[in-house]
Order: C-alpha cells, then structure tokens, then sequence
C-alpha cells in the first residue's frame, strides 16, 4: 500500500492526501497525492486512485480498478472490482458500478487537443461520463466519452453505451437501446422495487 505518491516531473509540495474517518485500505493500493477522501472510504486490493480526485463518503473502490485524475465521485457511490475510470469523470450519489465496467472520455483517440483543452464543459469529447445519482451500471459495460447516464437508470451487463441514457430508463444491448422503463423492470422476488435492494426506490 502506498498513500500519497508523488507525482514523476511534477512539483507536488502543495499537494496533500486527506483520507476522512475510518477508511479501510487494502493490500497493494496506490493513492497519489492530492486527492481529498471522506468518510468510510474503502478499497479492495490493488485499487489504484491518480491525483486531484474528490471523493465522497462512504464511497468503496473494488479491487483492481483505476480511477484517473480530477474526477469527482460523490456520496455512497460503489464501484466495483476491475473498472476503468477515466479522466474528468463524474459519478453522483449512490451510483452503483458493476464489476468490469470501462468509461472513455475521449471520442478518437489518440486526441491531440485532450491535454491542451480537456475537460471541455457540454461537449462530449475530452471529458468523462456523467453518472447521474441512483445510476446503476452492470457489469461490463462500455460507457463512452461524454455520455450521461440518467438518475435512476439502469444499464444493462456487457452494453455499449454510445448515447445518453435517459432517466428512469432500462437500456441495454450493442449499441444500447431503451428497453423499458425501470418501473417496468420484473423481479422475481419483488425486491427492485420494494426497496429491499436500492434504498432510495422505496415509495
């Protein structure tokens, strides 16, 4: 585990690691410099934060997965092991990632206007997804560079995401479709919509 890295070829004396109340960090983690944590943060092993992040509480990072600089993730946000988060990223109050999940935030890479501009504000080039608030995101999905996914929607395992989502709204497939609304959404055990699972679904 390694807690404030500096950054190579960049002056980080005036950068600081602020990790709030009761964190649990796991084996093999690298968090650099810079970055500002809140309460109840966890990772799993091998996580790896870059600098200049804002981070919540109660926010978890599962094992293996990477989140790049000057993203902001907010309250109760859960990702999971093995996901990719890129850049100017922002990710709202208990959004939940699934294992596997990859964000872009550039539209043709190699960019060469991306370390001169990004992030560009309303254009969906040169910056991160948006995941709204009550997002969930299944597993192995694809979310491409700008894209936003709406509150409380739903993105179906193994999707490639290519336009927004809309919110309330179950989208899935290659590219992502609209599939339904997430009211419509069947459980088995009556659990998505009861509230037992997702919390802030309760009526």
């Amino acid at each position: 585990m390694i807690l404030g890295k500096p950054l190579v070829g960049t002056k980080t004396k005036k950068m600081k690691l602020v990790i709030g109340d009761f964190p649990v960090i796991r084996s093999g983690t690298i968090i650099y410099t810079g970055n500002i944590i809140g309460d109840n943060f966890q990772t799993g092993d091998n996580a790896r934060i870059r600098e200049k992040n804002r981070i919540g509480n109660n926010v978890s990072v599962g094992s293996g997965s990477i989140i790049e600089r000057e993203c902001e993730i907010m309250d109760n946000v859960k990702i999971h092991s093995g996901c990719f988060i890129p850049e100017y990223t922002i990710i709202k109050d208990n959004a939940w990632i699934g294992p596997g999940v990859v964000m872009t935030n550039v539209l043709h890479p190699p960019c060469p206007a991306f370390k001169k501009y990004a992030p560009i504000t309303g254009k969906k080039c040169c910056h991160g997804p948006i995941v709204e608030k009550n997002a969930v995101i299944g597993a192995g999905a694809v979310i491409l560079a700008g894209i936003v996914i709406g509150e409380n929607s739903l993105v179906g395992a193994g999707s490639v995401v290519t336009r927004d989502v809309p919110p309330d709204h179950l989208v899935a497939g290659n590219p992502a479709r609209v599939i339904k609304k997430v009211e419509e959404i069947e459980c088995p055990l009556g659990f998505y919509k009861l509230g037992e699972v997702y919390s802030w679904r309760k009526k």
